[in-house]
């Protein structure tokens, strides 16, 4: 019986297990860290454009990469930095920043305990020397599970900055080394005639336009949340208003990122402070704050994510199916499945254009998508109607007597023959 390795060069084996041994690790590593890798993956295709047309300006690749970088991370500094100061000036109008009026709220709760503020200094280096004696039993075990918990989040904060490093990382490298990947790959791997290469194109031509059109649709959602809350401002009551509503409507965009529950993390607990708030001035001015929760709800929630979102995100694919990716992504991944989703479905649905039906077939695979888009709204597909079915089983003696008769009637329309003889005696049919 003839081997399925005659003829195979078998010093290739070794290499070939090689190789695949190095991809089933390098597949773990991504698995490991999928989320940090879509996420670097979704800021390298948001900052790919804006890098396309300021590298012609700027002598160097990494000064590019790292202009660009910056032109998305510096307005997110800038919001928070802006939504800090605004939290810090409500506290100080809330508390007060002159010392007589800190001084008239903190001493009557000193008084109470034979303290004053001149001594308070020395109360507080005797702890600081001393703590043991403030400390009752089991005081200094309840002191290292706090110190603890204190550790544990300090830890937690320290892994997030170390991921959002790799991921300011890999878009750094992306964005100023994608061109040489791109040309290795059509040199050493696939041209530009290749089934895989007209594959991975498609697929990067929709990422940049689905990833891309989730920042312009934060962007909108934000204008349109800063006019609306504006607006709300202006015709609420002199008692309660829109609490700094364009840093709200900014805020409001921000959290259309966030997956499963997106902008409601903020607008739904404005709404309960504004209802508290009425209901604690006067209970007949609680229609304010239903009617900022349905203009929230109806105009800046439900709008812009089945309406704007789609669109600007997937204008070659199928609405309803984009629209499922961003849902079902984050309910199945995770908060990053508001970036895997509509990669997955990227990926899908490209394969089945360019690859599948071929596969199908038995065909050789080639760069033209055959079979077409079903999920590209402006890909024609010719759909043929459906054959009427053949009726089967008893039938309507009705519907049987009035078919006798026209099959009747035209027997009868038909034109008669006749019949002459020829001149060979045959008789010939007119």
């Amino acid at each position: 019986m003839a081997s399925l390795l005659d003829g195979y060069d078998r010093s290739r084996i070794p290499l070939w297990l090689a190789a695949i041994a190095l991809g089933a690790a390098l597949a773990f590593v991504v698995y490991r860290y999928i989320g940090t890798f879509v996420l670097g993956l979704f800021v390298y295709y948001i900052t790919r454009p804006i890098h396309r047309r300021i590298a012609d300006w700027i002598p160097t690749s990494s000064l590019a990469a790292a202009v660009s970088l910056l032109s998305i991370t510096l307005p997110i500094i800038l919001l928070v930095a802006y939504t800090v100061s605004v939290a810090v000036t409500e506290l100080q109008s809330l508390a007060g920043t002159n010392a007589e009026q800190l001084d008239a709220l903190v001493q009557p709760i000193l008084a109470d305990g034979g303290l004053g503020i001149d001594n308070l200094r020395e109360l507080v280096t005797s702890a600081v020397q001393n703590p043991e004696q403030y400390l009752g039993p089991g005081g200094l075990e309840s002191l290292g599970e706090a110190l603890g918990t204190t550790t544990g989040y300090l830890g937690a904060a320290g892994n997030a900055l170390l991921h959002l490093f790799i991921v300011l990382a890999l878009a750094f490298y992306l964005l100023r080394d994608d061109h040489k990947l791109a040309a290795w790959f059509r040199t050493e791997l696939a041209g530009e005639r290749t089934a895989a290469y007209a594959y991975l194109d498609a697929v990067d031509r929709n990422l940049k336009t689905i990833y891309f059109g989730n920042i312009l649709n934060a962007f909108a959602t934000a204008v349109l949340a800063a006019i609306s809350y504006n607006a709300l401002d202006v015709v609420s009551p002199p008692e309660i208003g829109v609490p700094s509503a364009t840093l709200l409507g900014l805020l409001t965009g921000v959290g259309s990122l966030v997956p499963v529950v997106g902008m409601k993390i903020v607008y739904i607990p404005v709404a309960l402070v504004l209802a508290g708030q009425a209901a604690l001035i006067d209970p007949t001015l609680l229609w304010f704050p239903l009617v900022f929760a349905a203009v929230s709800l109806v105009i800046v929630d439900t709008i812009p994510d089945l309406v704007l979102r789609p669109y600007v995100s997937g204008r070659s694919l199928h609405t309803g199916s984009v629209m499922i990716a961003y849902i079902v992504g984050p309910l199945l991944f995770g908060w990053y499945g508001l970036f895997l989703g509509p990669l997955l479905l990227v990926l899908v649905v490209h394969f089945a254009r360019i690859i599948l039906p071929e596969l199908v077939r038995g065909e050789p695979v080639t760069t033209r998508a055959t079979a077409g888009n079903p999920l590209d709204p402006d890909d024609v597909i010719d759909v043929p109607e459906p054959e009427p079915v053949e009726p089967t089983g008893e039938t309507d003696p009705e519907t049987d007597a009035e078919a006798d008769t026209d099959l009747e009637a035209d027997v009868d329309e038909q034109p008669q023959q006749s019949s002459q003889p020829s001149d060979d005696g045959t008789v010939e049919d007119e």
